[in-house]
């Protein structure tokens, strides 16, 4: 009897301390780990919503805030770390842990690519594979190896979680061989793994279309070992980004292939939110918390919203969006939610507490939001939006719009 009791308390202890972590096709449990967002430093830190809230976030991924290869190494092994020293102060003061993203390679070691497919904005150079990399994947790889080893070694224990390459679907971002990725993703493997043996390696960030084509391609090159977690950005392309339940498709995309290659490992989106098509307060509030709640419905280990300190009207920074963001959080953390279903444009997603529901074929503009009647459930009696209102339920129906309810 003993030895069941101590199997059970082990077993539940397993469960306690994956909370946030589950990757589960019919439920998930929520943990604050799961909720992050990227960031420029355009705004005062800390992130904030709309009420001053500090903004609840599990971790932030550092990309496009002044911290890339190119800004830390300014020539050959001459490195200057003051803005990343200053996220990571910032960071740990408020708890959050940190994604380093590497991309930008330097103009010391880069040349300009054929055809100059690079970031406009960003250096001539930047998708540029390091010159000491071979097309086939041969050569020193030291530029890239120096550069890891330093920033690893400096920062170990205080980053959490290290990106490959930033979108390198794109020759934009990367406009090298497979062969010079994976060697780049190899050498830095090895180094983070055994500087720092508590970090984790996600893999270059591709988008859900990209599956078939660039990551089955780097898999089949030989990267498939130098990652922990499977990474990709989740927003659909073009006009498909105006409405989020597009991420379904992305993310279906996803783990079709990956279930191709026979690969199991947990998925993140670490880099998602709209792109087009979406100008006020209200539909940005729906969009934010509509994306949170797909995320987690279908399991992924962890999402960031890019960016929350974004400039008007696409970040959450003092806006209605952040707090409706922050609310989505709180109906979520430490409960468990399932798959979120459609019917006739009625979203349904199941929580441990009740269910949230929207309806996507409602909309908003600057002087409010349409609705339709909805028939709720006879077990729930409140219901609760994104601003935080709770509302005791009479008679059979309410007005569902495209904001979402939490109902219980």
């Amino acid at each position: 009897m003993a030895r069941n009791i101590l199997v059970l308390f082990t077993l539940l202890l397993f469960a306690l301390l994956c909370a946030g972590q589950t990757q589960n096709s019919s439920s998930s449990t929520m943990g604050q780990s799961f909720f992050g967002a990227d960031l420029s430093g355009t705004n005062p830190w800390p992130p904030t919503d709309s009420q001053g809230t500090i903004a609840k976030l599990g971790g932030i991924r550092l990309w496009d805030d002044n911290v890339k290869w190119a800004n830390i190494e300014t020539a050959n092994k001459t490195y200057d770390w003051s803005q990343l020293d200053k996220w990571v102060d910032d960071a740990q003061e408020q708890g959050y842990d940190i994604v380093y993203t590497f991309g930008d390679t330097p103009k010391f070691a880069g040349k300009v690519p054929k055809g100059s497919p690079c970031v406009a904005g960003q250096g001539s150079y930047s998708c540029s594979a390091p010159t000491d990399v071979n097309t086939d994947g041969t050569g020193t790889d030291d530029y890239f190896s120096n550069f890891v080893t330093a920033l690893v070694s400096r920062y170990k224990g205080q980053i959490a979680y290290y990106e490959l390459w930033n979108e390198p679907d794109c020759t934009c971002f990367f406009a090298g061989t497979q062969a010079q990725l994976v060697r780049m993703s190899k050498d830095a493997a090895g180094i983070i793994r055994s500087t720092d043996t508590k970090a984790k390696i996600l893999s270059p960030s591709g988008h859900g279309g990209t599956m078939k084509t660039w990551f089955a391609g780097y898999i089949d090159a030989g990267g498939g070992s130098y990652f922990d977690y499977v990474n990709y950005h989740g927003r659909g392309a073009g006009s498909t980004n105006d409405n989020p339940e597009e991420f379904l498709t992305t993310y279906g995309d996803v783990t079709a292939e990956l279930a191709k290659l026979n690969i199991t490992k947990a998925i993140w989106d670490d880099e998602w939110g709209p792109k087009s098509g979406q100008t006020n307060d209200y539909m940005i509030a729906s969009y934010v918390a509509r994306g949170v709640i797909l995320r987690a419905g279908v399991g992924l280990m962890r999402e960031y919203y890019y960016q929350w300190d974004a400039p008007s009207p696409l970040g959450l920074q003092g806006v209605t969006a952040g707090q409706a963001h922050d609310v989505v959080v709180g109906w979520l953390d430490g409960y468990t939610i399932s798959p979120c279903t459609e019917s006739g444009k009625i979203y349904t997603c199941k929580l441990s507490k009740g269910q949230i529901v929207w309806d996507s074929s409602q909309t908003c503009t600057s002087n409010g939001c349409s609705t339709k009647a909805y028939t709720f459930p006879s077990d729930v009696s409140k219901s609760h939006d994104l601003e935080g209102v709770t509302t005791t339920l009479s008679g059979k129906t309410l007005q569902l719009g495209v904001k979402p309810l939490l109902l219980n």
